[in-house]
């Protein structure tokens, strides 16, 4: 099924629609719960968003798509790879993150009197506060920390020659799944840890399911053979789509566990985050196959995502503010979101078009391939070589954003 009316021409744009969805869902949580309590009327949608625990569908579809595009990014010599990889993802997302915490500190901290010193400065600076034992600027700045180690543990892959193979990248995610129940069941992790890192292991896995995906999409039909070497009763030989289809049920399996866990201990909250990580994997897998959504809005919605995910709540934090000062409450729960919302894709674009877009350009600029071979010839003194004819992109490859087209070349 596809969209028609108010497509993109002569471009896939469903991989960013995703990312709209994505972070719709991210912001009707947090806009939903901020208001709710100031507002008279409206509340199904406070209540829609707390039953089916958007906030966390959003950030497993962010997840599934980072496991889709970023170990395809790791590839050729490892010198180059793990430069060119480092520059654009730095480039990606260093800048416009370090533009969101003075607005962050504004929006979260001084309007409400709260101070952060500069060590809390520089720790968020880092994109790491958590870890350093400092509090973010802005809560939702969590994921952002796990991306970085699904980062180190790709580029860890890569040095090892295993993140493009379909074996590895199936045996990492039922690892880090099985590694996630280990852990909770013996209470490694403290009680008092921060959830973020309670959940780390399980939402690293499900990266490495959008990985697996992006194999199973590209070669369904290509052969892996899993299991443990020496051991035949233990091995099978099966298709990439089987494969997938086989990791699909241990993360299943372990959102499943969640809710029972729950359900077991009386614990709603529990049982309904695993219901969003159910639904969040079925929306991914829904948008990514049967049902493509190609409208030029989400496509530019998704476009400029990553700043919608990091600024969306200035507009959130500064309107409860003045509600709260001129005393604004009783209306209906939407009369408040759709403002917040509106002011927040006009900051995102401000963002993307003045920070996020240049960067993006200056990183491939710096890495470009055909630049490295013309630098290489005229210093040897030779004419650069022609361009070599492109090979067959893959599935996926044809409908990535043209701004993640020179990376997918090579495989935000």
């Amino acid at each position: 099924m596809k969209t028609t009316a108010g497509v993109m021409p002569h471009r896939m744009s469903h991989i960013d629609a995703i990312r709209a969805v994505a972070v719709l869902f991210v912001m009707w949580a947090h806009y939903a719960e901020k208001f709710g309590p100031i507002a008279g009327s409206g509340q199904w949608l406070n209540t829609a968003q707390q039953y089916g625990n958007f906030g966390r569908i959003g950030v497993v579809v962010f997840f599934a798509l980072s496991g889709l595009l970023i170990p395809n990014s790791l590839n050729g010599p490892i010198g180059v790879g793990t430069r060119q990889f480092l520059i654009r993802r730095f480039l990606r997302l260093y800048p416009t993150y370090w533009l969101s915490i003075p607005l962050g500190f504004f929006a979260y901290w001084m309007l409400f009197g709260m101070h952060m010193d500069v060590a809390g400065w520089l720790a968020n600076a880092t994109m790491l506060p958590d870890a350093l034992g400092y509090t973010e600027m802005m809560g939702h700045y969590w994921t952002l920390e796990t991306e970085l180690v699904f980062y180190v543990l790709c580029l860890g892959l890569f040095w090892l020659g295993g993140v493009q193979q379909m074996r590895v990248l199936c045996a990492v995610c039922v690892a880090l799944s099985a590694a996630f129940v280990a852990t909770s069941a013996l209470h490694i992790i403290p009680a008092n840890a921060l959830g973020q890192y309670k959940g780390m292991l399980f939402h690293l896995s499900i990266m490495f399911w959008g990985a697996c995906f992006r194999k199973a999409y590209d070669h369904p039909k290509d052969r892996v053979v899993l299991g443990l070497s020496g051991v035949r009763a233990l091995r099978a030989d099966c298709s990439y789509k089987r494969a997938f289809l086989g990791v699909t049920g241990v993360v299943v399996f372990v959102s499943l566990l969640i809710g029972a866990v729950g359900f077991k201990q009386h614990d709603v909250l529990h049982m309904i985050e695993s219901v969003s990580y159910l639904a969040g994997l079925s929306i991914f897998s829904v948008l990514a196959t049967v049902w493509k959504i190609h409208l030029r809005l989400f496509a530019w919605l998704g476009k400029i995502s990553y700043s919608m995910y990091l600024l969306h709540g200035i507009p959130l934090y500064v309107i409860f503010w003045l509600c709260g000062r001129e005393g604004w409450t009783g209306a209906p729960l939407a009369l408040y979101m759709i403002p917040a919302a509106v002011l927040a894709v006009g900051i995102s674009w401000l963002s993307f078009s003045a920070v996020e877009a240049p960067c993006i350009w200056f990183a491939h600029a710096l890495t470009s391939t055909r630049r490295a071979k013309a630098a290489d010839a005229a210093q040897a003194g030779e004419p650069a070589q022609e361009k070599r004819p492109r090979v067959a992109a893959s599935r996926i490859e044809n409908l990535l954003p043209e701004s993640e087209h020179g990376q997918a070349t090579q495989r935000l």
